[in-house]
């Protein structure tokens, strides 16, 4: 191999890794509600698999940042248990460990919803 191509390699796998690196440490939340128009919400992981609003979420475990992202598409206000979304707004919450409920106003087949926060 020449010079060249060795460089090349090597620039190559210096980009590779830095973007592996940025992957992994870019700051996320632990759980994102998003509420679709029309009031319907769904539940990403921090895996990013996504689940339909249950009665209870389950947020952080060993290491986890505890961080709960909302963002609210529709175009009336929600009260997720303890946090309220205006129309079109987003917004995060750093929690403490514990169990928190409340009224829900996104919620498909009850009215309460309960946060465990591990």
């Amino acid at each position: 191999m020449g010079v060249r191509t060795m460089r090349t390699l090597l620039t190559l796998g210096i980009l590779v890794l830095t973007g592996l690196m940025v992957w992994f440490t870019w700051p996320r939340p632990d759980t994102e509600i998003q509420v679709a128009p029309g009031g319907v919400a769904t539940v990403i992981d921090g895996y990013g698999r996504r689940h339909p609003l249950g009665d209870t979420i389950f947020v952080g475990g060993s290491g986890a940042r505890r961080t709960i992202r909302v963002v609210n598409n529709d175009s009336s206000a929600h009260r997720l248990a303890m946090f309220n979304v205006g129309p079109g707004e987003r917004t995060e919450y750093t929690v403490p460990p514990g169990t928190f409920g409340g009224l829900c106003t996104a919620h498909p087949v009850a009215t309460q919803l309960t946060f465990v926060i591990r």
